[in-house]
C-alpha cells in the first residue's frame, strides 16, 4: 500500500515503508529528545495512576477496609 505523503509537493518522494523507517532518526536526535520524552511520559503516567488510585473502590486505602474484621454482634438468646 502506498502512503500518500505531501501530495501538495510533487518534488517530495513518497517513502517506501518500512524499509525507510530509519530516516526518522535523521530528523529526531535521540540524544536530545529521549530524556524529555521519558520525563513527560513519567509525569503523564504519574498523574493517571494518581487519579485512578484515588477513585473509590481502587487503591491501597480501600484494601484496608476490605481486610477489616466483620462487626461483632451479640449472640441471639436461646429458647428454653
Amino acid at each position: 500500500m502506498q502512503v500518500p505523503v505531501m501530495l501538495a509537493d510533487p518534488s517530495v518522494a513518497a517513502p517506501n515503508h518500512p524499509e525507510e523507517d530509519w530516516k526518522i532518526w535523521t530528523v529526531i536526535n535521540p540524544a536530545t529528545w529521549m530524556v524529555p520524552f521519558f520525563g513527560i511520559l513519567f509525569v503523564q503516567m504519574w498523574m493517571i495512576h494518581s487519579y485512578a488510585l484515588a477513585l473509590p473502590g481502587y487503591g491501597f486505602k480501600d484494601s484496608v477496609r476490605v481486610a477489616a474484621p466483620a462487626a461483632v454482634v451479640a449472640p441471639a438468646t436461646q429458647a428454653q
